[in-house]
């Protein structure tokens, strides 16, 4: 995922894999903010949010069941394990 530093123009990339270890760690649903506070760097929240909802569409992230307006959180699903355990190894 390519994101922008917002203090300095910079662009930066963000690999699937350190996203997925974020959600490997948490068992747990993660609000976007979540994750965007985790990468530990000042990137553009809204590419975070754009980049969790593809992760998404891809099958390694779900949304809660009671997902509402403000509400939005994901968690890994077992493809998105599989995929993890496939970019470990490489």
């Amino acid at each position: 995922m390519l994101v922008y530093d917002i203090s300095h123009g910079d662009s930066l990339t963000v690999t699937k894999q350190q996203v997925l270890e974020i959600f490997a760690r948490n068992n747990n649903f993660i609000t976007p903010d979540q994750i965007f506070w985790a990468l530990q760097r000042r990137l553009d929240r809204r590419s975070v949010y754009s980049y969790l909802l593809r992760l998404k569409r891809q099958g390694l992230l779900e949304t809660g069941a009671h997902v509402r307006r403000g509400h939005l959180a994901y968690r890994m699903t077992e493809r998105g394990s599989a995929r993890l355990r496939y970019l470990r190894s490489k």
